[in-house]
C-alpha cells in the first residue's frame, strides 16, 4: 500500500474516533424510543449494500435514516447511529472483513455525518430547525458527498486509480436512488412532529426499499454490459491487427 494512502487512511480513522471519543463523553438522549427504532432503522438499511461494478466497494441506503434522525436525535446519538451503520455495512454477508477496511468505512462514515450536521447547522443557525425540510435536504446532500469524496480518494489512492473517475462511478450508480431517498427524508421531516417522527421513518421504509432494488437492478445491467464491452473492444483490437499485418504483406 502507498504510503499516502496509509497516512489518508490513518487521518480519516484517527478523526473519526476522536468525533466518537466527544460524542461519548457528551452523550445525551431527547428519546430513547426515537433513537432505538432509528438505530434499527439505519442498521437494516445499511444490510441493504449496493455493490459498485468495477469498484472494491459498496454503498447503503442508511443514509436516508441518518439524515431523519439529525432532526431528533442528539449529537451523540447520531454518531452512535452513524457507527452501527457502518458496522453493520462492512460485515454483513462478509466472509473475511478486513479490520483497517472496517475502521476505515466506520470513521468516514461517522465524519461525514458530523460534519454534514455541522455545516447544515451553522448555515441555517440557530433557528434551524424551522426549516425541517430545507435542513435535512442540504445535510444529505453534504454528507452523501462527503462520504463519496472520502471512499473515493482512498479507493484510488490504494489500488491507483483517479480519484474523478471513481468518484464519477459512485454517483452515477447511487445518486438517482439515494437523493430521492434523501428528499423524501426532508419531506417527512417537515410533515411530522418531532415526537412523533419515527412513524414517518417507519412510512419511509418502504420507499428505501424500492430505491434499493433500483439501484441493484441497474448495478446488475450495469456489470452485465461490461464484459460485452470488454469483447467488442477485443474484436476490434484483434480486426484492427489483422488489417494492419494483411496491409504490410
Amino acid at each position: 500500500m502507498p504510503r499516502i494512502a496509509k497516512a489518508y487512511i490513518s487521518l480519516i480513522i484517527v478523526s473519526g474516533a476522536t468525533i466518537l471519543l466527544f460524542a461519548a463523553g457528551s452523550w445525551s438522549s431527547f428519546s430513547f424510543r426515537q433513537f432505538s427504532i432509528f438505530l434499527g432503522l439505519a442498521a437494516v438499511s445499511a444490510a441493504m449494500k449496493v455493490r459498485i461494478p468495477g469498484i472494491h466497494g459498496s454503498m447503503s441506503p442508511s443514509i436516508v435514516f441518518l439524515v431523519l434522525s439529525m432532526a431528533v436525535c442528539s449529537f451523540a446519538e447520531v454518531a452512535a447511529i452513524a457507527l452501527v451503520a457502518a458496522l453493520v455495512q462492512s460485515l454483513w454477508l462478509v466472509k473475511r472483513p478486513r479490520l483497517i477496511q472496517v475502521a476505515f468505512s466506520a470513521a468516514a462514515l461517522v465524519l461525514s455525518v458530523a460534519l454534514a450536521r455541522f455545516c447544515a447547522m451553522l448555515l441555517f443557525g440557530p433557528h434551524a430547525m424551522n426549516s425541517p425540510v430545507a435542513l435535512l435536504i442540504l445535510a444529505g446532500c453534504i454528507q452523501l458527498s462527503l462520504n463519496t469524496a472520502m471512499v473515493s480518494a482512498v479507493i484510488g489512492l490504494v489500488e491507483g486509480k483517479p480519484m474523478a473517475q471513481v468518484g464519477r462511478v459512485c454517483f452515477e450508480r447511487v445518486f438517482p436512488s439515494f437523493i430521492g431517498g434523501i428528499a423524501f427524508a426532508g419531506l417527512i421531516g417537515g410533515s411530522f412532529s418531532r415526537a412523533n417522527l419515527w412513524n414517518g421513518a417507519l412510512a419511509l421504509l418502504p420507499v428505501v426499499i424500492l430505491g434499493y432494488l433500483y439501484a441493484l437492478n441497474r448495478n446488475t445491467q450495469a456489470a452485465a454490459s461490461e464484459p460485452q464491452a470488454h469483447l467488442i473492444e477485443e474484436e476490434e483490437l484483434v480486426e484492427v491487427g489483422s488489417r494492419s499485418s494483411r496491409s504490410r504483406r
